[in-house]
């Protein structure tokens, strides 16, 4: 079952690039770990944000590559310093397809 990650971002301007080499090598470092599936970052200027998104193969995954991915960057981002608000992290399993037999159906 496939996992997603979600990552929203609210930089201050002055910090704006700071933030994006950050998620820059974070995704470097993420590609390299086994069962990414998809990465991407998108930009919504509408609201401030920066979006970063990640599909991984299961929640398994997600945790080592995520786990071993950080830990081979060094230091952590100063998000407090960077962002007009707390980091809003979403994770999200894959609803798994179900059949519904026809003895069921009205």
């Amino acid at each position: 079952m496939r996992y997603l990650f979600m990552a929203f971002h609210y930089p201050k301007p002055e910090y704006r690039n700071d933030l994006l080499q950050w998620i820059v090598r974070v995704g470097a470092a993420l590609r390299a770990q086994p069962g990414l599936l998809q990465l991407a970052d998108f930009d919504d200027a509408a609201n401030g944000r920066i979006v970063a998104v990640s599909i991984w193969e299961s929640a398994a995954h997600f945790r080592a590559g995520s786990e071993k991915a950080m830990a081979s960057l060094p230091g952590e981002a100063p998000y407090d310093l960077w962002e007009t608000r707390p980091l809003e992290v979403f994770t999200l399993g894959e609803i798994e397809e179900t059949v519904v037999s026809s003895d069921s159906e009205a």
